[in-house]
């Protein structure tokens, strides 16, 4: 049986590549820092998955089998199992790259002692820049003459990952250490350029030329709309994401939101992204983030505001886009003055926002945060709608 190597065996790791390399038939060792979940991982040697499908609104329960793993510390292990692997995963978390490419540059000098062929590593990161990254730290860690047979034979490859793995909820926290849940969305876009060997024969996977475009459209339609859910979500009290479709009011600023991202889209890559082809990209949104099933948190996704609210993430490298494009985000702007009213105290994140608006003001603290002039067309908007919903927060909440 052919070896697949998912470093992570997290909500990603588990939720999404285990499955895809199991229906493919390999083998999957998840190479793991937790030594909890390797001892657990290798004494069941299986896991259980369950898929909230929301076209079909069905649970449907999957045995993903013919799994191991391997602890982080057994580096000579690891090394041997990527001097033979037929392909690679990696759900690790951004930060985390750096922690493993040791263990990959040790594969790399295995392989290619033992002449062994192309492989790729795809990397299920959610950052543009995921892959560039950890192939950096990769070759800082090669000799000088094994840089252009890596160049050569090893792909650090890129994907758009839209499935959603939220965290375990109290009603599955008796169905033991690994079970996973997860929605039935499994496409997989990928970097074609970036591939050295053959596309493994995964459901899904789909290469694309123009990958920045793939990214762009993921983050400003999926993330931009996740977001915007939890945001105004959680300023008229709702719990879930999938409730403020059942609001007129919060529906609409959500769908006219992606109206003016999708324009955007569209104005800036009109050789790569295709109307038809995001008609059903947002139908899919629609249907997906309105799964009731998932019971998907708005403090989850909601989460992190600072990041969310920076210059190249998903709420203000959206209005840029657009204003770049020539469109007026004005339903972004509201979703923006949102996300700086978001203030749950469970969010350290959240907490240190609301005491930089205290500290600065929302002017000074949208400058800082977001790099936008609070001076500029864009600005005004995102102040007014501050103040604005502040007012309505109270108002919702009483009503």
């Amino acid at each position: 049986m052919n070896i697949a190597i998912q470093f992570g065996a997290g909500n990603i790791g588990r939720g999404l590549m285990g499955q895809l390399f199991f229906e493919a038939d390999y083998e999957t060792v998840f190479i793991e820092y937790k030594k909890d979940l390797v001892t657990e991982l290798n004494k069941k040697k299986r896991y259980p998955l369950r898929l909230l499908d929301a076209y079909s609104r069905r649970e449907i329960d999957i045995e993903i089998r013919n799994i191991r793993a391997l602890h982080t510390d057994e580096r000579e292990e690891i090394a041997e199992l990527l001097s033979t692997a037929e392909v690679v995963g990696t759900a690790v978390g951004v930060k985390n790259l750096s922690e493993i490419a040791p263990l990959i540059a040790g594969g790399v000098v295995r392989r290619h002692r033992k002449e062994g062929g192309p492989i790729d590593i795809y990397l299920c990161e959610n950052a543009y820049s995921a892959a560039s990254d950890l192939k950096a730290e990769v070759f800082k860690r090669l000799k000088k003459d094994l840089i252009a047979w890596t160049e050569k034979n090893i792909g650090f490859v890129g994907t758009s990952v839209a499935r959603m793995v939220p965290a375990l909820s109290d009603r599955f926290k008796d169905r033991g250490p690994l079970f996973t849940f997860a929605d039935s969305y499994r496409k997989l876009p990928y970097d074609g350029k970036a591939v050295r060997a053959k596309q493994p024969p995964i459901e899904g996977m789909k290469a694309v030329s123009n990958f920045k475009a793939e990214v762009e459209r993921k983050l400003f339609t999926y993330n931009l709309g996740h977001a915007a859910l939890a945001y105004i979500g959680y300023m008229k009290g709702y719990s879930y994401v999938h409730e403020p479709f059942s609001d007129p009011y919060l529906s609409s600023i959500f769908e006219e939101a992606l109206d003016e991202t999708s324009e955007a889209l569209l104005r800036m890559y009109p050789d790569d992204l295709d109307a038809e082809e995001q008609k059903d990209i947002r139908e899919d949104v629609r249907i997906r983030f309105s799964n009731p099933m998932v019971m998907d948190t708005v403090q989850r996704v909601g989460r992190d505001p600072i990041r969310k609210l920076g210059f190249d993430d998903r709420l203000i490298g959206s209005a840029r886009l657009c204003i770049q494009q020539n469109i007026f985000p004005e339903k972004i702007a509201f979703i923006c003055g949102a996300a700086y009213c978001y203030d749950y105290p469970g969010d350290a994140d959240a907490l240190k926002l609301q005491e930089m608006i205290d500290e600065k003001g929302i002017e000074g603290t949208l400058r800082e945060v977001s790099g936008v002039d609070p001076e500029s067309n864009f600005g005004r908007k995102v102040v007014t709608a501050y103040y604005e919903l502040r007012k309505l927060k109270e108002e919702w909440r009483k009503g």
